[in-house]
């Protein structure tokens, strides 16, 4: 049953009040189960007509449901204080602010809201903005109903997540602004890292390794740790593909294992 408030643009749909004050249970772990545990969401927008929007889309899933929708920031702030949602849906321009300052605003009022951000920018700024101020998604109004749907349920489980067409912006930027990790040069290795990497490339186990260097297991992990972090090498196959490329093992030993292994 829907009662609006005095406020213009403020509607609330009160839900029959959990047993036990128990809040309803946020998705994922819906799926598969016979009774439906549903996400609370409270809507935040200036149309009137996007809010309809996503009311009657969210109505057709059976674990989303908009229990009440607001046309201001301040509307939103006491709406969200009263219905307690699981997420909230923010646009980020609004009557009297713009850019990330609705989220920033929204999370200072209520500190605990899990916001998504729903609005018709894409760029890096607003992006930013939002993020920086507390949401944990950003979806643009341009994109399909599956990656609005994908994005709340990913921030129902606190998945971060950006709609495709902004997620083509932020990858965009860090791939321009990474900068690797600077390896070492194989001549700056001495022959005791040359032969732990040239091992672990191999294949060898670690406790191996260390009784063929004399070293305690613990000892010797360490070394290799601290080894590999400063080539910037995260794992096993990374120290076999440095391996590889700075010659410190033969493409024909590698054979040599791989067949071993396969056998």
């Amino acid at each position: 049953m829907r009662s609006k408030s005095s406020a213009p643009g403020l509607e609330l749909n009160r839900p029959p009040k959990p047993a036990g004050g128990a809040r309803t249970q946020v998705w994922p772990e819906w799926q598969g189960r016979g009774r439906v545990s549903r996400c609370r969401i409270v809507l935040v927008d200036d149309h009137v007509v996007v809010r309809d929007g996503i009311s009657a889309l969210l109505a057709l899933e059976p674990d989303l449901e908009i229990v009440g929708s607001a046309g201001s920031i301040a509307d939103g702030i006491d709406l969200v204080r009263r219905a307690q949602p699981n997420l909230v849906i923010c646009d980020l321009n609004l009557p009297g602010i713009s850019g990330g300052q609705a989220v920033q605003i929204l999370r200072q009022a209520v500190p605990d809201a899990v916001i998504v951000v729903l609005t018709a920018h894409d760029s890096l700024e607003y992006v930013r903005a939002a993020f920086i101020g507390g949401a944990i998604a950003y979806v643009c109004k341009d994109a399909p109903r599956s990656e609005l749907l994908r994005a709340l349920r990913r921030a129902a489980a606190g998945r971060r997540t950006v709609s495709g067409q902004v997620r083509d912006v932020v990858l965009s930027d860090w791939l321009q602004h990474y900068k690797p990790p600077e390896r070492m040069d194989d001549t700056d290795l001495d022959d005791d890292e040359r032969r732990v990497l040239r091992q672990i490339a191999l294949g060898v186990p670690t406790w191996r390794i260390a009784g063929e260097m004399g070293r305690g297991v613990k000892s010797l992990e360490k070394y290799r740790i601290g080894l590999m972090r400063r080539l910037g090498l995260r794992s096993a196959a990374a120290a076999t593909r440095y391996a590889i490329e700075h010659r410190l093992v033969s493409s024909s030993e590698l054979d040599n294992i791989l067949e071993v292994r396969e056998t």
